[in-house]
């Protein structure tokens, strides 16, 4: 885009699934990469990704800017709610714990992961503000950065039948993103340059790993 006046739209790859009338919990995962101000000469925009643990595939995404910072926060909520997930953000920019709190919830935002204390990646858990959320580190960022390599590159064993015969092959899980704009900026990716969407996978991946350590 040539300027950061870009509102966007969500884009619904699948809707949720639900078992029973219900929306599994645990099952959908939500990321927030979000900004601090209003208004901004910065090109940053805010974007959101929700994962399904079950497929281990991305069913809907938002890039965007809307006028307001609280129109970002709220779509969050929102995919939280539709999706029966939580949501783990850059909990650097405060504006979306105290949203959430002024909404009613501080439930839909996920705790930051226990694993990274295990790996020395924080050395503790805070609490209010700071127990919410990953603080987007240099070390932490670069752990991302690998566990999106891992997820990318995942094989996936895949059939099909040619000529009357099931074939089977395997394919790398990237084969499966449906957003063009992500696989561009992963392509494109260096760590000098601000990529809004890498930065939202970084924290999906970070808690689709704190999933794969409880549940495998």
């Amino acid at each position: 885009t040539k300027d950061n006046k870009i509102s966007g739209a969500l884009e619904i790859y699948e809707m949720p699934q639900k078992v029973q009338n219900a929306v599994s919990r645990e099952r959908y995962i939500v990321s927030l990469d979000n900004y601090e101000n209003d208004e901004s000469n910065t090109m940053s925009l805010g974007s959101i990704f929700v994962l399904d643990l079950w497929t281990d595939r991305i069913v809907a995404e938002y890039t965007g800017r809307p006028m307001y910072v609280d129109d970002l926060n709220e779509l969050a909520r929102k995919i939280c709610l539709f999706y029966n997930a939580k949501l783990l953000y850059e909990n650097n920019k405060k504006n979306t714990f105290a949203y959430f709190s002024r909404m009613n919830s501080l439930h839909l935002l996920a705790d930051t992961p226990e694993y990274l204390k295990n790996k020395q990646l924080i050395k503790t858990i805070g609490y209010g503000n700071t127990s919410k959320g990953v603080n987007a580190t240099l070390p932490i960022k670069n752990f991302g950065f690998n566990l999106i390599r891992d997820w990318l590159l995942k094989p996936v064993n895949i059939s099909r039948e040619e000529d009357g015969n099931v074939v089977e092959y395997t394919v790398p899980n990237l084969h499966f993103i449906k957003n063009r704009a992500l696989l561009k900026e992963l392509a494109l990716f260096n760590p000098d340059i601000n990529v809004d969407r890498i930065k939202s996978l970084c924290q999906l991946m970070l808690y689709r790993e704190e999933k794969m350590i409880l549940y495998q």
